[in-house]
């Protein structure tokens, strides 16, 4: 069964009750998305954030996995994309990294901040 929409711009995570953008706006900084998340405006509503890295990890289905052992997206989970997106999280070791969600084979890593990757905002 496909997702429904709860517009054309988002979704609502039944496990989290966490409200998704639907799509991704591209890449950026990770400076860039906390201003685009920032003065974005979805459905009338204008508290969108960045996710921290523990919301992209809960898109994840930890008690499955591909052959190589790697978590697949949880199958309510409509972004059926493979891309890497930022969290908020910086990484406490090296500021000048973020954490990223790699969909492509569920990894979970840190990056420079400066460096580009797509963002898709959260709010709840």
């Amino acid at each position: 069964m496909k997702p429904e929409r709860l517009s054309q711009r988002t979704w609502i995570d039944p496990k989290t009750g966490l409200e998704w953008q639907w799509d991704s706006p591209g890449e950026m900084t990770w400076q860039e998305a906390l201003e685009y998340a920032k003065s974005l405006s979805l459905d009338g509503k204008n508290d969108w954030r960045l996710p921290t890295l523990a919301e992209l990890e809960s898109l994840l289905d930890r008690t499955r996995g591909r052959s190589d052992g790697r978590p697949l997206m949880r199958e309510e989970v409509p972004f059926r994309d493979e891309r890497s997106y930022w969290s908020s999280t910086t990484f406490e070791r090296h500021t000048n990294n973020a954490w990223i969600a790699m969909f492509d084979g569920a990894y979970l890593l840190s990056y420079y901040k400066t460096n580009l990757y797509h963002v898709r905002c959260v709010r709840g």
